[in-house]
């Protein structure tokens, strides 16, 4: 709950009040970036350094401290020191959920950004999702999200190689299949994306109390169901796209299908009964066969090698827990 919630802002000793941004007075549209975070020492400084570089198109930066015990408050009180508009808010109930709420309870923006510690943001992507709200002046759209795509795959050089390879034949394809072009505006889609999705302020306002507490369902999939459930729109464009961490590709297979099955889960909760039996029935089997499948490949590379040998199948992983 907000009230179990405090916040905090270090720079050259300054006190929050005195970090927070300033509207600039032009017109434009502010935007807050909530980061829940939970042990991120690994991830969040690249997360902070990119959003740093882009601060001009961002009002503030919240980062959600969900009782880490590693270094990563000290991470990003580094970085607070770099920028005033970063802040820190204390989340002590665990939970992403929890931790969202929090961040997003907290950001004083016109649209909210929430990403993963993990995101790394390309170039221009503030300026996106401020020029696209702009654009959208009589608020068609109530939300925003774009794709993901995993960075720092092992064996990604020779994964590089055979997609530029099928390239041409899968263009030939996809043009064979559809006579209209990829378009570069966005679409209507039912559902959010977790690692890169924007919500406007008033919207996240009205779904605060829709939005589930459970940790047994995708969160983001929920609020984009949410959104629709008050007759809103989520919108999707193309072009915004973040790198995303591999991790969960690395889980277990079973500890892989107990987390994919939050999908049908959370399409039960809103009554989508027929997308929750697709999920279940189409999707999920083979999605979790294609990451078993993975899962060897991934855990028999030597990256220091660049070799596969069945014996790094044998070495202690640990699971990466759930949200």
């Amino acid at each position: 709950m907000i009230s179990e919630t405090t916040t905090r802002a270090v720079h050259d000793g300054a006190h929050a009040d005195h970090a927070l941004p300033t509207p600039r007075g032009d017109g434009r549209i502010l935007l807050s970036v909530v980061i829940p975070v939970f042990n991120e020492a690994d991830t969040i400084g690249t997360c902070l350094d990119l959003l740093i570089e882009q601060i001009d198109d961002i009002a503030e930066i919240v980062v959600v401290d969900n009782n880490s015990t590693d270094a990563t408050r000290g991470i990003v009180e580094e970085r607070m020191l770099r920028s005033r508009r970063i802040r820190i808010v204390e989340e002590s109930t665990q939970g992403l959920v929890h931790a969202r709420n929090a961040g997003m309870d907290s950001a004083t923006g016109d649209v909210i950004a929430r990403i993963d510690a993990d995101t790394r943001i390309p170039s221009g992507w503030a300026q996106t999702i401020v020029e696209f709200f702009e654009a959208d002046s009589q608020g068609h759209w109530s939300a925003l999200c774009g794709r993901g795509a995993a960075y720092g795959l092992p064996f990604e050089g020779s994964m590089s190689r055979i997609a530029r390879l099928l390239g041409p034949a899968v263009r030939r394809l996809r043009r064979d299949r559809t006579t209209v072009p990829e378009s570069s505006e966005p679409r209507e889609i039912p559902v959010l994306y977790g690692s890169n999705m924007v919500v406007r302020r008033e919207v996240w306002q009205v779904i605060r109390t829709r939005v589930s507490m459970r940790r047994d369902i995708f969160e983001d999939v929920d609020m984009g169901l949410c959104v629709q459930d008050i007759n809103g729109r989520n919108a999707f464009l193309a072009s915004l796209t973040v790198g995303v961490s591999p991790r969960r590709m690395e889980t277990g297979v079973s500890a892989f299908a107990e987390y994919m099955s939050f999908l049908p889960r959370t399409l039960l909760l809103h009554r989508r009964y027929g997308l929750a039996a697709g999920a279940a029935f189409g999707y999920l089997p083979p999605v979790i066969v294609v990451h078993a499948a993975r899962l060897v490949l991934i855990r028999a590379y030597d990256a220091d090698a660049g070799t596969f040998s069945a014996r790094n199948l044998l070495r202690t992983t640990t699971e990466r827990g759930l949200p």
